[in-house]
């Protein structure tokens, strides 16, 4: 989107400057005002064109890439513990489709971010100026007296606004206005300014940022002014009188910068425009002259399918296309594409220019090595090692083409067909699957990294998996886990439409989370917590330092050490040192528990019946709550994290 948001506003500037240099103090008015339009205009659908045409740039195809195309799996969950839990989709928040799904604390910072947070309050304010203008105009229209006149709609507004129209009111101070003034106004609307003021306006919402789209909001202004000035006295008034009216009339103020203002503060030129008469020459030839501007613009924005086509097929048939690059994953697995690729590493993107090899190099990209060794085979083919390790696809983030497991270039269905694909034994068993193979990278989960990570696939004819891709990343080694998972799967049935196999294309969800999946009674058993509390009572400090670790699903043991020491702080000695405590515990299944402890012979604490510890989870964490605790030593709670 930011990239679309930049091509119109480059578009935009460069346009202007052409006029500017060619066409602005021609007399032209008609082929000036339309040239400012479909400049605008050009300028809006140009990147809508680099995609319905088919533009192949690397940008363009990040953002095809992007969208959600395919049938949507059930979500699988995957807990830090590496279980693998079924989540229907619907489940999952639309928004969460389209918004960063990262939540990685150790990333870079990402001025980008900030700067789409700049634009959205940018175009948020321009849009609720446009409104409150916009406003403006039709109160006036609702409360004021108006009059149907032969072509247009006459408001009066009663107050020294002087003279303006938009769209088929004209609005005057009175009903005693100059024949010459009312001409003026009926020539606006009959030209259809008002139009193209409300389309700058528009443009000004999208394009508040870029100075270029003032200029073209100004000058469609004044040649506004200039037609309907040469309208007037296309009539037979005299050229003297009316720029007499002009002049007295050049004080008054434009209301609502929407409307087409009869004196507008360009008296100097309006005069200057009604005395030339002679239309400059020359204006086809230079419009001729701006026709490959207008090609080359589109043509950096888009390529047609027919020419991706061509340099598909020419790459098919020749080995030794310079253009070509490709990369050997395995012995029979290639990855191909035309254009030097981007890999992330810890969220910074470098450009790896794999073509300039033509031996053996090193690239340093941060902390990490990327040796590239060309293998000067038959297929032209290089060898990627990434920190020593081969080669990993999902450190792509932008390419040209994926077509390296891809087993047909026949049609992929990206919807429902007569019968769809299924793994062997059904969605159930798919689960089963992911639950025995999945792995939550421990490099993730030691830099604290969740979130969500979509993968797109296809389910060949003969049911195997290929062209996988990630739609939304979480980070690296996330990424892999989740492709890694999908490629082991045994082969599925494929999908049939009219009796023969097809190809058909899912988007499978993996949402990898570390916080609040502990919260199961299966998850806490097994699992080792360790917590400290602080404490003061009669003037001394305690310090309790305890370990919590729950056997099973009732039965768990607390070991303590408690030290004090003097509120001047100079003497520190331990109260007690080792102790254990088993206890049997219960939880609701969501996030709060409680603990019993127990003495050696399985009696409740103290000899006689005590309240039970309360716990919830928070966060990942166990906060207990020490009702002796408090009484004793001045700790009322202990927070608790897993080790």
């Amino acid at each position: 989107m930011a990239l679309n948001i930049i091509s119109i506003a480059l578009s935009i500037a460069i346009l202007w400057v052409v006029y500017r240099l060619l066409f602005i103090n021609s007399n032209r008015l008609v082929f000036n005002r339309t040239f400012l339009i479909i400049a605008l205009g050009f300028s809006l659908i140009l990147p809508a064109a680099g995609i319905i045409i088919g533009r192949s740039t690397p940008q363009i195809v990040s953002y095809k890439q992007s969208l959600f195309s395919g049938i949507m799996l059930d979500e699988v969950v995957i807990t830090a513990e590496g279980v693998a839990i079924s989540a229907q989709t619907d489940n999952i928040a639309a928004e969460d489709m389209g918004e960063a799904l990262v939540t990685a604390p150790t990333r870079n910072f990402n001025i980008w971010h900030y700067i789409w947070i700049i634009y959205i309050i940018g175009a948020g304010i321009a849009a609720l100026i446009f409104l409150i203008k916009l406003g403006k105009l039709l109160f006036i229209i609702i409360r004021s007296p108006k009059k149907k006149m032969p072509g247009y709609t006459a408001v009066f507004t009663g107050k020294e606004h002087g003279s303006y129209s938009f769209f088929n009111y004209a609005f005057f101070p009175n009903e005693n206005v100059s024949p010459e003034i009312v001409r003026h106004e009926m020539s606006h609307i009959a030209h259809h300014h008002s139009a193209d003021i409300l389309f700058v306006e528009l443009m000004m919402i999208i394009q508040w940022f870029n100075p270029f789209i003032y200029l073209y909001k100004r000058e469609l202004q004044s040649l506004h002014e200039y037609m309907a000035d040469r309208d007037v006295v296309a009539t037979g008034i005299d050229k003297q009188n009316y720029m007499m009216l002009i002049l007295q009339q050049c004080t008054a103020v434009d209301f609502s910068n929407m409307s087409n203002n009869f004196s507008f503060l360009l008296t100097k030129k309006r005069i200057k425009m009604i005395t030339q008469s002679k239309k400059a020459k020359g204006v086809v030839i230079k419009a001729l002259l701006t026709l490959p501007l207008f090609a080359l613009l589109l043509f950096a924005n888009c390529k047609s399918n027919g020419q991706e086509k061509a340099s598909a097929e020419k790459a098919e048939t020749t080995t030794e296309n310079e253009n070509l690059v490709t990369i050997k994953l395995g012995e029979e697995s290639y990855l191909s594409f035309n254009n030097p690729m981007e890999i992330n590493f810890d969220g910074t993107e470098y450009t790896l220019d794999i073509k300039s090899v033509k031996k053996e190099r090193t690239f340093e990209f941060g902390d990490h090595k990327v040796v590239v060794k060309n293998n000067r085979d038959e297929r032209n083919s290089y060898t990627v090692t990434i920190d020593g390790a081969p080669f990993d696809i999902t450190y792509i983030t932008r390419m040209l083409t994926d077509d390296s497991e891809a087993t047909d270039d026949s049609e992929v269905y990206t919807g429902a067909v007569e019968v769809l694909p299924e793994y062997p034994g059904g969605t159930a068993a798919m689960f089963e699957f992911i639950q025995k193979n999945v792995k939550y990278p421990e490099s993730a989960k030691e830099k604290g990294i969740e979130g969500r990570v979509f993968i797109q696939f296809v389910v060949e004819k003969d049911g195997s998996l290929s062209s996988f891709q990630v739609l939304r990343g979480v980070s690296d080694d996330i990424d892999a886990e989740a492709i890694r998972v999908l490629k082991a799967m045994p082969k599925w049935k494929p999908g049939m439409n009219n009796g023969e196999p097809v190809r058909v294309q899912y988007t499978m969800p993996f949402k990898f989370q570390l916080t609040g999946n502990e919260n199961t009674m299966t998850t806490l058993s097994g699992t080792h917590w360790m917590g400290t509390g602080i404490g003061y009572q009669d003037g001394m400090k305690f310090t309790m330092d305890m370990t919590m670790d729950f056997y099973n699903n009732n039965d768990g043991l607390f070991v303590m050490k408690l030290t004090s020491q003097d509120k001047e702080g100079k003497t520190t000695q331990t109260v007690f040192e080792n102790v254990g405590l088993d206890f049997t515990y219960s939880f609701d299944g969501k996030s709060a528990g409680s603990i019993q402890p127990k003495n050696t012979d399985g009696s409740t604490l103290g000899g006689e019946e005590q309240q039970p510890y309360s716990f919830v989870m928070k966060d990942g964490k166990i906060i207990v709550s020490f009702y002796d605790f408090k009484e004793d030593i001045g700790i009322e709670t202990i927070t608790f994290v897993k080790k």
